[in-house]
């Protein structure tokens, strides 16, 4: 199991995992401090699509990337439409929704790829980021899943993708599942607490009631997704970060109602040899 670690770099600061860097794959989950933005998205703001200034997030995505050594033209995008379709990337693809949201790719909210200096991004404020590394393989990838993603499986979707396109195993893959909403703060309503409890029947725990409402462990949920597709549970990380308990940390949008910010959820291959498939 990995540690995630704040770092402070250029002025920013990051959660992250050093051990998987070692191995050949950053991550980075930026917080929302040290950036361009102004007024409700103060101040690192990563996202096109919520109404801040495009100058301001440039400026911001710019400053991200140099955490990953990179500039923009090596981030690919997706737009994040809460489904759970996930893409494979390649070096044709680089630079996508990097300057402008409408060019990201579409209808997608998961990206795999094995090229190293890719940066693969998402942005989040709330919605649970999960990172994929097999650093057998070296094949990286993300995925944004929020309530519909969780329900539509996405990251098993991605890891399906692993390994039809690059033969990656189970036993090989590690996981980070960031920042999110926490079992705390993500209070649900009952018929939809009766669709997750059908569609996972043997993880009735994932559902709390309590006294003030029903809440739903999006993350754990994940996490035995992840489990019950042969993932070893000692290579499975799991944030403890709840982003609408720490929103001098992180943007939330449940918190903040909706206006606020994203912060972006960034993976690369480093220091690796482009994948050759078997």
């Amino acid at each position: 199991m990995s540690q995630e670690i704040w770092q402070l770099q250029n002025n920013i600061n990051y959660l992250t995992l050093p051990d998987w860097e070692k191995r050949g794959a950053k991550v980075v989950f930026t917080s929302r401090h040290a950036g361009a933005s102004e007024g409700i998205y103060n101040s690192l703001n990563m996202a096109l699509h919520v109404g801040d200034k495009p100058g301001a997030v440039l400026k911001n995505r710019k400053q991200a990337m140099k955490l990953m050594g990179l500039d923009l033209s090596h981030m690919v995008c997706c737009q994040q439409v809460h489904g759970n379709q996930v893409a494979v990337v390649d070096s044709s693809l680089a630079g996508r929704g990097s300057r402008d949201h409408e060019d990201a790719l579409p209808a997608t909210d998961g990206l795999v790829t094995a090229v190293p200096d890719l940066v693969l991004a998402t942005f989040y404020a709330d919605c649970i980021p999960v990172f994929l590394f097999d650093p057998v393989r070296k094949v990286a990838a993300l995925c944004h899943s929020g309530w519909k993603g969780t329900m539509g499986l996405i990251i098993i979707q991605a890891l399906e993708v692993m390994r039809r396109q690059y033969n990656c195993q189970p036993a090989d893959i590690l996981v980070y599942i960031g920042p999110g909403i926490g079992s705390c703060c993500y209070e649900i309503q009952a018929d939809l607490a009766d669709k997750v409890l059908s569609a996972f029947p043997d993880d009735n725990d994932i559902i709390i009631v309590k006294q003030q409402g029903i809440t739903w462990d999006l993350k754990e949920t994940i996490r035995r997704c992840a489990i019950n597709y042969g993932i070893p549970k000692n290579q499975i990380t799991v944030s403890s970060w709840c982003t609408s308990c720490s929103t001098d940390y992180f943007y939330s949008y449940r918190k903040e109602q909706g206006k606020t910010g994203r912060m972006a959820a960034l993976i690369a291959l480093v220091g690796v040899k482009e994948h050759e498939k078997p």
